[in-house]
């Protein structure tokens, strides 16, 4: 596997996705499963120890950008399920392989007509994190033309929706306090979703949401959507906390902003400029949510080309960060009161690299 984007460039791989690599294990043995039975039509059940045979180490990360090392020992294999380790070796080369004809089928719209619980479950956490312009590719194994096979949002989505009517997708954004119930859950209320009720501690709600209903709420959870990005349910909690309420007002306003800028029209400027992509306004949305402190600084604008402009000015710096129509960055400045300057450096998105860029700049 290789995690291709940004934010993995320098062999770094975040926290967040290393439940990619239980998944990917879990998927792998639900097909290891279906090759063992069509093998095996005589034997009624799986033998003793045969899912923890096919047992996945990470051993390293190498660049390019990010590669996880999953090691499989066959001698361990052998210690779970002795007598079978021959057979369990070629079963494994072949479940690869149809792990990675089954993402590659998705990119060349060949779905399977149906797959089980398991594989679906595995298919949920795999990739469930991958944001926009990421992907996870198989380079070892190229498709008949040669190509390199990948996984990213778009193809999991079609995947998982051809064979049953929900995903699961990683989901964070800033939303308003509602209401409470001491039992346990906050309502919410989200520019996304509508109103969502989130699973909290009924010792959280009495310390830190009572009495604060309008109150800003940031938080980051596993959503389940159906194959027209409808809410369904929330299927786990990662992080729910109340925002400062002047860094809420401020946050608010930009997005408001945002959603203005989205409305415009081509030829809004004296019949030039294009209207702000929606890809922009996206990418413009996901900064605000990274760095809401700087929510009040900021200056909001459309750009000619259908990108949004941010501009600010910090510790004697005039800052800018273009969002270009199609969800790239550019982010420069020069000093207010001499004569340095930031060169524009360009990045694909609003990823780690910006994001440690830009914290370094402004002392974040």
């Amino acid at each position: 596997m290789r995690y291709v984007g940004e934010r993995f460039e320098g062999a770094r791989l975040p926290t967040t996705v290393l439940a990619d690599l239980s998944a990917f294990r879990d998927l792998l043995v639900a097909y290891a499963k279906d090759r063992w039975r069509q093998s095996h039509a005589d034997r009624e059940r799986l033998p003793k120890g045969f899912d923890k045979s096919i047992s996945l180490d990470l051993v390293g990360i190498e660049d390019g950008s990010a590669v996880p090392r999953l090691e499989w020992s066959l001698e361990r294999a052998q210690a779970t399920l002795p007598g079978f380790t021959d057979q369990l070796e070629e079963i494994v080369d072949q479940s690869f392989k149809d792990l990675v004809a089954l993402i590659d089928g998705a990119g060349q719209d060949r779905f399977p007509t149906a797959l089980s619980s398991e594989h679906i479950r595995a298919l949920n956490k795999l990739g469930a994190g991958l944001r926009d312009q990421e992907r996870i590719e198989f380079p070892d194994w190229p498709d008949p033309d040669g190509h390199v096979v990948f996984l990213d949002s778009y193809r999991r989505k079609a995947l998982i929706t051809h064979v049953r009517e929900t995903y699961q997708l990683r989901f964070e954004g800033i939303g308003d306090l509602r209401g409470f119930n001491v039992a346990g859950y906050i309502d919410v209320h989200t520019p996304e979703y509508g109103e969502l009720r989130i699973d909290v501690d009924s010792d959280r709600i009495a310390a830190e949401f009572d009495g604060n209903i309008g109150a800003a709420i940031q938080f980051e959870f596993m959503i389940e959507l159906d194959n027209r990005d409808s809410f369904r349910s929330i299927i786990d909690v990662f992080d729910v906390e109340l925002i400062d309420p002047d860094l809420a007002d401020n946050v608010m306003r930009c997005m408001e902003r945002l959603t203005d800028l989205g409305n415009l029209q081509d030829g809004w400027h004296d019949g030039e400029g294009s209207a702000p992509s929606d890809e922009a306004i996206k990418v413009a949305k996901t900064f605000l949510r990274q760095r809401p402190s700087l929510a009040g600084a900021l200056s909001v604008f459309p750009t000619l080309a259908g990108g949004v402009l941010f501009e600010f000015e910090i510790h004697g710096w005039d800052y800018s960060v273009e969002i270009e129509a199609d969800g790239g960055l550019e982010f420069f400045g020069i000093q207010i009161e001499g004569p340095e300057e930031l060169e524009a450096r360009h990045f694909m998105n609003a990823g780690e690299d910006f994001l440690a860029e830009l914290d370094a700049r402004v002392g974040m």
